[in-house]
Order: C-alpha cells, then structure tokens, then sequence
C-alpha cells in the first residue's frame, strides 16, 4: 500500500498544464487560470502525500490526536 501511495504522490506532484489537455491557442484566460489551479491542488496533495509518508509513527498518531 504504500508504494502505490508513493507513486500516487510522485504523478500528482509531476501533473502539469499537458496532464489536462490545456491548449493555450484555445483557451481563455479563465481557462488557463482553472488548469493553473487545477495544477497547484495536484501538487499540493503530493507534496502533503509525501510529507505523511515520511512521519514516523509517534508523529502519525500526534497528528491523528490533533
């Protein structure tokens, strides 16, 4: 479980504007701000993904309490 959570992390923090088949030609400026967002939550939960797979288990269990 968790090498597939691994992997999980690795892809959303590699996702980009191509992942959602953006195309600057054709879309707007709203269009190009809702795939930068779209992006931005990605990487995000990668990066939280990442950093709770490097807790140890007393720091897992803290932040359950919490």
């Amino acid at each position: 479980m968790k090498n597939r959570i691994k992997l999980l992390a690795k892809w959303l923090n590699n996702v980009d504007t191509d992942t959602f088949c953006y195309d600057s030609y054709h879309s707007g400026k709203l269009g190009s701000e809702i795939v930068n967002a779209q992006v931005e939550v990605c990487n995000k939960i990668g990066d939280m993904l990442e950093e709770i797979l490097q807790m140890d288990e007393k720091q897992l269990q803290d932040n359950l309490e919490n």
